[in-house]
């Protein structure tokens, strides 16, 4: 059993959302947190509870060396550090045919860049704790695929990947790796992403896909955070959050050529549904 109380975690994409629930939970839980975001300023409230516990910074996940001044800002600034938890991610809607290059790169270097920027920079430090965890926040969309999401898909899948690999890389070694794959859960995503079209093709803006996932999102940040944690404490390889991601898993194991057919039609007349006043 992992013990959260006195260890050092460092968590990108803080500001708001499953990063800010995760923060606030861990210091709740007695631990030391080094909290990051392009916009930490929402955490100003949280640091005057824990003057002590939480070590404030502005970070952009997808500049290499910024992540890594930062691992050694943390390190310096609490000795050490335990858990690295990669958060930070962007959400972008568009067909593949009407995708332009800048947002696909936009998206890989932030979903997928910004988590390897973040285990290279802390993996070093990790290595030397007794015991420590890498958790990297993938995505239903990391198992399963979309219309309109091939660039989130690729990401997503990409970190899924790479951190199930990675866990076998560091079998021998103290540092676990917990894989994470929320489904929709009530967060900012959508409000910071870039959205030009929808599942079935149709024009969309970031004002109306927010208002869509608004609805259909079921699970708080701070349910998303308890289960986070709480896989982190039992050492969890792969943590799934959310019905959805729970059901849309098992679906694409025992379908994994046919799950399209079915969730597909299912989310187009979902969406129509709840667009219907």
């Amino acid at each position: 059993m992992f013990d959260l109380k006195g260890k050092v975690i460092a968590v990108t994409g803080a500001g708001s959302g499953i990063g800010f629930a995760l923060t606030e939970l861990a210091l709740r839980s007695g631990a030391k947190v080094a909290a990051s975001d392009v916009k930490p300023d929402s955490l100003s409230a949280l640091q005057e509870r824990y003057p002590a516990q939480l070590h404030i910074a502005t970070l952009d996940v997808s500049d290499r060396q910024a992540f890594a001044d930062w691992a050694q800002c943390v390190v310096e600034h609490f000795g050490c550090c335990d858990v690295i938890i990669n958060n930070a991610g962007v959400s972008l809607s568009c067909r593949v045919q009407s995708m332009q290059r800048e947002d696909l790169e936009w998206m890989m270097n932030i979903n997928f860049w910004g988590v390897v920027n973040g285990v290279e920079a802390f993996l070093p430090h990790l290595l030397t704790r007794p015991e420590a965890v890498v958790v990297n926040i993938s995505s239903l969309f990391g198992l399963i695929a979309v219309p309109s999401q091939s660039a989130y898909n690729a990401a997503k899948f990409a970190v899924r990947g790479y951190s199930e690999s990675m866990r076998q890389d560091l079998r021998d070694t103290p540092v676990k790796v917990v894989t994470v794959h929320p489904g929709g859960v009530k967060t900012n995503i959508v409000v910071n992403g870039k959205h030009f079209e929808s599942l079935d093709g149709s024009s969309t803006n970031t004002e109306e896909s927010a208002a869509m996932f608004e609805r259909v999102a079921s699970t708080t940040p701070e349910r998303a955070a308890q289960i986070i944690l709480r896989g982190v404490e039992k050492g969890k390889p792969r943590v799934l959050i959310g019905r959805d991601a729970v059901f849309l898993d098992l679906l694409q194991r025992f379908l994994p050529g046919l799950y399209d057919r079915v969730t597909v039609p299912v989310s187009l007349r979902g969406r129509r549904r709840v667009a219907t006043p």
